[in-house]
């Protein structure tokens, strides 16, 4: 099955590539139209958030980035990541998973990460750009996981019965992601806020967020239209556009 854009932009596949988001930045130099995508079978050098390593086995994931041009001001990498992760979650529903939200980046099935998000700004002669890198589990094995990560960690192949195509699924995914961008642009933002809310798994509950090696607790209350996070702490509320969530019965270390 051919891959098909619905962004009707360039697709660049590899066999094996150090990291999609990286070959992703250098393409940004050339001013390349929205939805450009880059993907491999295999990364040498995949990357998750604050520089942890995402492993990417050959023929084992789905290693995809793409790209938006900067051309609106709400357009950031917190908005992104919060309408992409529910792309993400509408393809798992046609595999019958009922999956969540952890944020900022990681979308949980039963408790464990199946996928993460890693979005990251590029600045060049011909503007902005931001650059969403997106990893899903899809053959993995239990054994295919490193040790540290099986209790943690799944894949579509260990929950589900369809039969996972991977040319079908990615042209799954850019459609859902194209709709969400399209809605994004022509909708009531407050209406994708409150269905990310509904697939978020930390409203309501009591976490620990670390920002700069500082942590801070209180509830999680939900979401603005900037895509951050409000926790409400003993002392203030606070919108927060980034951090390192521990949330107990979620996994038991978690790298967001």
């Amino acid at each position: 099955m051919e891959i098909i854009n619905t962004f009707n932009a360039p697709i660049y596949e590899f066999d094996i590539i150090d990291s999609t988001n990286k070959y992703a930045k250098n393409l940004c130099k050339d001013n390349p139209p929205t939805g450009t995508l880059i993907i491999s079978s295999e990364q040498t050098h995949g990357r998750g958030r604050f520089g942890n390593v995402w492993e990417s086995p050959k023929n084992k994931g789905l290693y995809y980035s793409i790209i938006f041009k900067k051309e609106t001001k709400n357009l950031k990498y917190e908005t992104l990541t919060l309408f992409i992760s529910l792309g993400i979650t509408k393809l798992l529903e046609d595999y019958s998973l009922s999956s969540k939200i952890k944020w900022p980046n990681d979308i949980l099935f039963n408790g464990k990460k199946i996928c993460g998000i890693l979005s990251e700004m590029c600045s060049t002669n011909f503007g902005d750009f931001i650059i969403v890198g997106i990893g899903i589990n899809l053959y993995h094995e239990e054994n295919d996981f490193p040790k540290e990560l099986r209790e943690k960690a799944t894949s579509l192949k260990l929950n589900t019965s369809t039969l996972v195509i991977k040319n079908h699924f990615i042209n799954s995914l850019t459609k859902y992601i194209f709709e969400y961008y399209n809605k994004f642009l022509n909708e009531n933002f407050e209406n994708i806020i409150d269905e990310y809310t509904n697939k978020s798994s930390l409203v309501n509950k009591e976490i620990t967020l670390t920002i700069n090696r500082e942590e801070v607790c209180g509830k999680v209350l939900g979401f603005n239209n900037s895509g951050h996070l409000i926790l409400n702490t003993k002392n203030k509320i606070l919108h927060i556009n980034s951090g390192e969530v521990s949330l107990k019965n979620t996994y038991k270390k978690v790298d967001t």
